[in-house]
């Protein structure tokens, strides 16, 4: 079978100024399509200017449909990914499914790195709570040396402690 493009894009979502996010990218081998993986915009056009295919394709009763190329231009020095010929500050790549399974997934992973960081947090802040015991400690120690000094000092000169003023 020959090989549709470089690239395929099966899933994308968009940010609030209808820039893509995040895009679903499969391979089109010998073997076949591949298993999508995340990307960026930025790696979509930088691949796209230097030379690489990037074509939609849809997801139709376990087989894939071919959908429409996508080209990368740029107004000013902002790069923008579309299907079609408009010259907008937006980028377009049709009617793509939303990748919900990759956002669930990213957000899973980050409360998961959350809970580490949160873990991360507590455990320094024991062992903050175990130094500040520990120099609580040596300082105390310090002060009862202090007195055992003293008190030696006095029982050496032979004055009773009960004579001393405070």
């Amino acid at each position: 079978m020959k090989k549709w493009a470089d690239y395929l894009i099966s899933e994308v979502g968009y940010t609030s100024d209808h820039l893509v996010s995040i895009a679903i990218r499969h391979k089109d081998t010998d073997q076949g399509i591949t298993k999508g993986k995340p990307i960026d915009r930025l790696t979509i056009v930088s691949d796209i200017q230097n030379g690489l295919f990037y074509i939609t394709i849809y997801n139709q009763k376990n087989s894939w449909k071919k959908g429409h190329r996508i080209q990368a231009f740029s107004i000013g020095s902002i790069p923008y990914l579309r299907i079609d010929q408009n010259k907008v500050q937006l980028d377009f790549l049709g009617d793509l499914p939303e990748p919900v399974e990759s956002e669930e997934k990213a957000t899973h992973e980050q409360i998961l790195r959350l809970e580490q960081l949160e873990k991360q947090i507590q455990e320094l802040e024991e062992v903050n709570t175990k130094h500040k015991i520990i120099q609580t400690l040596h300082q105390q120690n310090k002060k009862l040396d202090d007195i055992e000094r003293k008190l030696h000092d006095l029982e050496t000169t032979n004055i009773q402690p009960n004579s001393l003023d405070p």
